[in-house]
């Protein structure tokens, strides 16, 4: 074989230069540090499904020492769909071992400030934050540049490189939340950094034995094995690191690397077997009847997940976009274009350790996308998230080949016009979504609303038009006396709608409709009577069609107004189809499921009175008489967006016992 030619010396290598370069990377790490905490001082801890199920397990952990979730979840703004049923409890979907962790230090803080994640959410959080993901992400860049000297890499590149790490890759946005890519990103550092100090020294010019390196083989093992319980599939990580080590010294190995892997990996299947009584994680079972479920009449979110949730692209589709799409590795991070021939150099011209990791960095990457793009079910780009998550992981080892490629671009300026063109878009997509990662990237944002991609799920029409809240009647030829039910507004306010049976009125076949207003001392304090043409308001006619006569015990009352009333708006227009939606009453311990509708009407103000906006939200269900569960009307003032007024009525009981049977 050819003797490859080593690489130039580096003139910054000298004591004044690394002195310089090192009072460089110490202010670039203080400027990655501040824009991190700002970043972190506004992000919102529990923005997403995915970080409030972490936080739910931590808090259950660090003040019950349960795994199990039920009772944080139904407090308001905790709950998440990222959760399992398992032998009547829930529990978070995620691995338990970091979270674990979390729940130690959580209870570390709590104990040491009195500070508590119910109280004192945000300020817990961002304090756990800094210290899980912020300063050990900064040891790990440090750590990392120590490495690059070790690969001779220039004293500019191995700063740009740094400052890339930091400042250009979509890793960044996640490190001010809570979530598990970025612990598996800074452990690959830490492995990366241990075993190029191990496997390249002098341009991979000679081998030096284990001793006195026990250390770093067993930070080597350590972090390799912590990569793999935070990324599952990184299990060929582990492997991939362990043979390059056993290749070069298999006692060192045994001795070093071994114990110090088994301790996360001993953690990792102690802390599942403790969540879940078994070996296998909850993460493991998508699909199964402890993702899809119905409690209390409910049905889990993954029994009919939506948007980009559900998978709908063909496999050619995902392809695409997981690499140059709207959720692309290359279309959101430029810069990583530059692995491509990075690696190309790398292996070619490379001999020994480097190479070596330069090959497993290349396979890992083929085989880690092979594996997701391989299930159909999880064509979902990482959920709503600014980044393909699942392979952040991976991020050192494309930086290292960037690295590789920097390194050999002799043109400075080729190298500064490739900068500023990939290095912009880079950076735009890790500082634009500057409070939260979980929401669509810009480029999908961009797309989507040029009509290019479309994962909205519409509602379904409705059957017929409604044009009340108003939507259902007996049937029956007299008197139903148990077609009734009761509303609330939460102040004591009652409205009670009950049958009066069919009857003749001017001439036409008509149905009774008594309602009763009560006040918070239950007394009525209005009363009416609507007499309704049965056919045309169950086929959805507006209520000046089916309304043939009234009486009201306030005499100032008119028609109008009755009209008004039971549209729920001023608007002679129908309701906007929406959602299903699922909701609890005091009705019964099931939620009812509902279909939700709009209606908005507006009015045009003046100089005294402003424009405002009326707007009605219903929640109808054939399981209640009259099929109204909830109502709520709205007054704003449009201008300034002002809430004038609001009123929720809820159903609190009706005259069917069970209302699943009618």
């Amino acid at each position: 074989m050819p003797t490859p030619t080593p690489p130039p010396v580096d003139a910054s290598s000298t004591p004044w230069h690394r002195l310089g370069e090192q009072a460089v990377l110490t202010l670039l790490l203080g400027l990655i540090g501040s824009l991190l905490v700002a970043r972190l001082s506004t992000a919102e801890p529990l923005g997403s499904a995915n970080d409030r199920s972490r936080w739910c397990t931590v808090w259950s952990l660090g003040t019950q020492g349960t795994y199990r979730i039920d009772e944080i979840i139904r407090r308001p703004g905790w709950d998440t769909i990222d959760k399992v049923r398992h032998e009547g409890h829930f529990y978070s979907t995620k691995p338990p071992l970091f979270t674990t962790l979390l729940a130690g230090l959580y209870w570390g803080i709590h104990r040491a400030t009195g500070l508590n994640l119910l109280n004192d959410t945000a300020t817990v959080a961002r304090i756990m934050l800094l210290l899980v993901n912020i300063l050990p992400f900064l040891l790990a860049l440090y750590c990392f540049w120590r490495a690059l000297i070790r690969c001779d890499f220039a004293a500019p590149i191995r700063l740009l490189v740094i400052a890339l790490a930091g400042l250009a890759t979509l890793l960044t946005p996640f490190l001010t939340v809570l979530n598990n890519h970025t612990a598996g990103a800074i452990s690959l550092l830490f492995t990366l950094s241990a075993a190029i100090f191990l496997l390249v020294r002098n341009g991979d010019s000679s081998r030096e034995t284990g001793r006195g390196n026990g250390w770093l083989y067993a930070a080597c093992g350590f972090f390799a094995a912590l990569t793999c319980c935070n990324e599952l599939p990184a299990a060929l990580l582990g492997l991939g690191i362990f043979g390059l080590l056993v290749a070069r010294d298999w006692r060192a190995t045994a001795t070093w690397f071994i114990p110090a892997a088994l301790i996360p990996l001993i953690g990792f299947f102690v802390t599942n077997y403790l969540a879940t009584g078994g070996w296998k994680p909850f993460y493991m079972y998508y699909g199964t009847e402890k993702y899809v479920y119905e409690h209390l009449g409910v049905a889990s979110y993954w029994s009919n997940p939506q948007g980009v949730d559900k998978a709908r692209d063909s496999m050619p589709v995902y392809v695409f976009h997981c690499l140059v799409g709207h959720h692309g590795i290359f279309s959101l991070t430029p810069l990583f274009l530059l692995m491509l021939p990075g690696y190309v150099q790398g292996i070619r011209h490379r001999t020994g350790g480097l190479r070596s990791l330069h090959l497993l960095g290349a396979a890992l990457t083929v085989l880690i996308l092979l594996f997701y793009w391989k299930r159909t079910e999880n064509y979902n780009y990482g959920g709503v998230s600014v980044a393909l998550r699942w392979v952040l992981w991976l991020i050192p080892f494309w930086l290292l080949a960037v690295a590789e490629w920097l390194q050999r671009c002799r043109r400075v300026y080729s190298l500064v016009l490739v900068l500023l063109i990939l290095g912009s878009p880079s950076l735009y997509s890790a500082w634009s979504c500057w409070n939260t990662p979980w929401q669509h990237p810009w480029l999908f944002k961009s797309m989507e609303s040029r009509g290019w991609i479309n994962y909205s799920d519409p509602p379904e029409p409705l059957p017929r038009p409604i044009h009340g809240w108003v939507n259902g009647l007996p049937q029956g030829e007299s008197a139903d006396p148990a077609y009734w039910c009761l509303l609330g507004d939460g102040t004591g306010r009652q409205l009670r709608i009950s049958d009066g049976g069919p009857t003749l009125r001017d001439g036409q076949a008509t149905r009774i409709m008594i309602l009763e207003q009560r006040d918070a001392q239950g007394r009525v304090s209005r009363s009416r009577i609507y007499y309704v043409l049965p056919d045309q308001l169950l086929a959805g006619a507006l209520p000046g069609d089916y309304l043939v006569d009234w009486e009201d015990s306030d005499p100032r009352a008119t028609r109008l107004e009755q009209l008004t009333f039971l549209r729920g708006t001023p608007a002679k227009a129908a309701y906007r189809a929406g959602h299903f939606r699922y909701l609890f009453t005091p009705v019964r311990e099931n939620a009812f499921r509902c279909r939700r509708v709009a209606l908005r009407a507006f009015s045009q103000g003046n100089e005294q009175i402003p424009a405002r906006e009326i707007r009605s939200d219903l929640w109808l269900s054939e399981e209640v008489p009259y099929g109204i569960v909830q109502m709520q009307i709205s007054d704003t003032e449009r201008k300034q967006g002002q809430l004038i007024a609001r009123e929720t009525w809820t159903v609190i009981s009706s005259g069917w016992e069970n209302p699943s049977s009618h």
